[in-house]
């Protein structure tokens, strides 16, 4: 029998800027700067890393979220988010879950998609 791991990981680097849009599939981890909008498909397993060393300039679209560093854009994460005590985000978040450390920075709506779908 023979077993194979589907799951993988991308990394952009501390020394690594990206002007334009990135899509991913599985995980990607985010040290550098990305100036444009990140997603992945929201019906998929991947996982966003922004790190405390890193920024993103634009709209993120992701199932998971996990933020360390600094967000200037709308956050939707159709899975869960999760703002640690180096985060800062300058925009909404859109979520179905959300978890948030002590010293999390927002600039922005929380707005709960679990109540957005409940109301329609």
């Amino acid at each position: 029998m023979t077993t194979r791991n589907t799951s993988s990981a991308s990394l952009l680097e501390k020394d690594l800027e990206i002007v334009g849009n990135v899509a991913f599939q599985n995980n990607l981890y985010v040290h550098g700067k990305v100036n444009g909008n990140i997603s992945a498909p929201t019906d998929s397993r991947a996982a966003l890393y922004i790190q405390a060393d890193s920024e993103v300039i634009g709209e993120i679209r992701a199932p998971l979220v996990i933020v360390s560093g600094r967000i200037c854009g709308d956050v939707f994460a159709s899975r869960r988010i999760s703002l640690k005590s180096t985060a800062q985000v300058m925009g909404n978040i859109h979520y179905a879950e959300i978890q948030m450390d002590e010293g999390a920075e927002i600039n922005g709506v929380l707005a709960s998609l679990n109540s957005i779908s409940n109301t329609q």
